[in-house]
């Protein structure tokens, strides 16, 4: 039997990742349709696969975080695999405007900028995101190596995406591969105490915390709590469940949902295709099959809070 067989449920998927060696448009599609998927956010990644052969200081000190993590690993076998990681990895504005433009009824295109660049690159980037008339922006400090407390850039992009009302969404927490260590400094810039400052001073802007505050961070895997302690003080932030759908499924965390931001500001994402051993298909079924939320709060989650967000009708 078909997993969805029974949904009925709209379904809006705000966290998806075309990239080009792991996917394709149409493959997404068939995706989509098997887990009746509506519409999807496709996600740009405004990444540089050299930089850790140009910025000779930020290899050095990834070198040196991989030997405090252990003396009995090859640092220099897992920047090469950093270096796969980012070439493969990195989605071009273009290309995502382009699917976007083909199939326009089923995708929503984000933008991205890499905000470690000069404010040149940057503002370049910022009017590219705005010409192909993308709907967001995607910001990921593990992959873009960008301190979000000192990065100068982060004023210009919040002000513009403020200014064309285009939510950001950021990535919390590791990501595969080398960035699963904890002791790299570009995983702990991951934790939601490093946007604090500057979501506090861009109250306007719609802010989206990927995976539900990241995961695998800690000893507790998850920085939840200190996200939901941000959304106290600040309403203009949103959560995705991608590639944490299971966390909804605890009733603690289900229970410090409700009291806090509320499931008014949680959005279905799945991550796909990069998380392994999962679909988007199966996503959906973790949900869907939730004993502990309420139906209304599932259509929240599966598309109200999306068509809020992104203005569909």
């Amino acid at each position: 039997m078909n997993l969805v067989e029974s949904f009925r449920q709209e379904v809006i998927d705000t966290h998806v990742h075309p990239i080009q060696s792991l996917t394709s448009a149409e493959s997404l599609i068939k995706e989509m349709d098997r887990a009746k998927v509506t519409k999807a956010v496709l996600l740009a990644l405004d990444l540089d696969p050299n930089v850790l052969d140009t910025n000779l200081t930020l290899r050095d000190e990834i070198v040196y975080d991989f030997l405090s993590y252990s003396l009995f690993i090859d640092p220099y076998q897992l920047l090469d695999a950093m270096k796969t990681i980012l070439r493969v990895g990195n989605t071009s504005n273009a290309q995502v405007a382009d699917i976007v433009q083909q199939y326009p009824n089923r995708f929503i295109g984000f933008g991205s900028v890499n905000p470690s660049k000069d404010s040149k690159y940057v503002k370049v980037k910022l009017e590219e995101i705005s010409d192909l008339d993308l709907k967001g922006i995607k910001l990921i400090p593990t992959l873009q190596f960008f301190n979000p407390r000192k990065n100068k850039n982060l004023k210009t992009i919040f002000k513009f995406a403020n200014n064309l009302s285009l939510p950001i969404l950021i990535h919390l927490g590791k990501d595969p591969g080398p960035w699963e260590i904890h002791t790299l400094q570009c995983v702990k810039r991951g934790h939601p105490k490093f946007w604090a400052k500057i979501i506090k001073k861009f109250s306007k802007n719609k802010i989206i915390f990927a995976h539900l505050g990241g995961y695998g961070n800690t000893e507790d895997e998850s920085w939840l709590n200190e996200v939901l302690e941000l959304s106290k003080k600040n309403t203009n932030i949103y959560l995705d469940t991608s590639a944490v759908p299971y966390d909804l499924e605890i009733p603690s965390v289900v229970k410090s949902i409700r009291e806090t931001c509320g499931f008014e500001k949680v959005l279905f994402g799945t991550d796909t295709p990069v998380v392994m051993g999962t679909s988007m298909e199966h996503s959906r079924y973790v949900i869907e099959n939730n004993s502990i939320l309420t139906e209304d709060e599932k259509r929240l989650i599966f598309s109200e809070n999306a068509k809020k967000i992104f203005q569909i009708e």
